[in-house]
């Protein structure tokens, strides 16, 4: 199945401008765009937390597409990253940015994460196909963004058990656990941040083999955001010529999108965007025109008693007697 180009359009590259080239950077790793369900207008960037965590007082860059084939820098001097309320040990940084009008991008609506409820009703789980969209380092374009597109499956839903992952968190003993999903791939450097979209399995029902009528068909359904990539595993090993090195194992971490979820309704980013709806309903009124009110015809030169005309009529209208049922 080929991913719809809307999950492509919604992923951005951000880091550190390059010294003396325009339009480009050197890349801290991979954000989405995301709009809040209570205010449409209301857009987040989101990424994993250990790209940030280190660099919460760095000026950055984020290199979006624009309309004419080309991308530009949008500078961030100062940042107000927002983290899990309650659990440290969540991989997720949201920050609240107004997209320029030149960029050609999509914000993915919050609607279409994955919840609880969402997880269980669309019968999502192990086998299900998986696309991580985000920055490959090796070649991410040099006129334009070029997300790559990395295809697996969700191989395990921990569920209650929670998976030992390399530690990210200052003070934190090595390794953490984390509540995540763990998906099958190969890793992509840079990816960090990287939304994970999944396409539900939906079963159309036996007959359509002819060889076997009560084989059941399966087709891709609706894709939704599973979640964020947050990093691989790897271990060592002894590459001929090249000694002992780490390489992938083909098990990705993915931060459930619920996590996301639970950023971004904040209690203090609700009532910020509350605020927000609030003020810019307040500017709407009071920009709204109000109809003027009407006036006599001024006289002129070819009718002089042009407003004393127009004020006997109006009078004699309002002296009529209303007629009698």
């Amino acid at each position: 199945m080929r991913v719809a180009e809307d999950a492509r359009r919604c992923v951005v590259f951000f880091g550190t401008p390059s010294p003396g080239i325009d339009d480009d950077l050197e890349p801290w790793g991979t954000g989405f765009l995301v709009r809040a369900n209570d205010d449409r207008r209301t857009c987040y960037l989101v990424t994993a937390a250990h790209v940030v965590m280190d660099k919460m007082d760095c000026p950055f860059a984020i290199r979006f597409n624009d309309h004419n084939n080309s991308s530009a820098l949008h500078h961030v001097d100062t940042a107000d990253w927002q983290f899990h309320p309650t659990d440290e040990t969540v991989d997720v940084a949201v920050l609240e940015i107004v997209p320029p009008e030149w960029a050609d991008c999509i914000v993915f609506p919050q609607h279409m994460m994955l919840s609880d409820f969402k997880f269980t009703s669309k019968s999502i789980g192990p086998g299900d196909t998986v696309y991580t969209v985000g920055l490959w380092s090796y070649l991410r374009g040099r006129s334009r963004n070029k997300p790559f597109v990395h295809v697996g499956y969700i191989g395990m839903v921990p569920q209650d058990d929670k998976v030992p992952v390399k530690n990210w968190i200052p003070g934190k003993s090595d390794p953490v656990e984390v509540e995540a999903y763990l998906t099958e791939g190969q890793p992509l450097p840079g990816a960090s941040g990287s939304p994970v979209f999944v396409s539900r399995t939906v079963e159309i029902g036996p007959g359509l083999v002819a060889e076997d009528p009560h084989a059941r068909t399966w087709a891709h359904g609706s894709v939704w955001l599973l979640g964020l990539h947050s990093d691989a595993y790897f271990e060592r090993a002894d590459i001929s010529g090249l000694g002992n090195k780490f390489v992938p194992r083909g098990v990705n971490i993915v931060v459930p999108s619920m996590r996301i979820w639970d950023v971004m309704d904040k209690p203090e980013l609700k009532k910020k965007r509350v605020s927000q709806m609030n003020e810019k309903r307040r500017q709407q009124r009071s920009a709204a025109v109000l109809p003027e009110k009407t006036s006599a015809p001024l006289a002129n030169d070819e009718n002089p008693t042009h407003r004393e005309d127009f004020t006997r009529l109006v009078g004699a209208a309002a002296r009529k007697p209303e007629p009698k049922d």
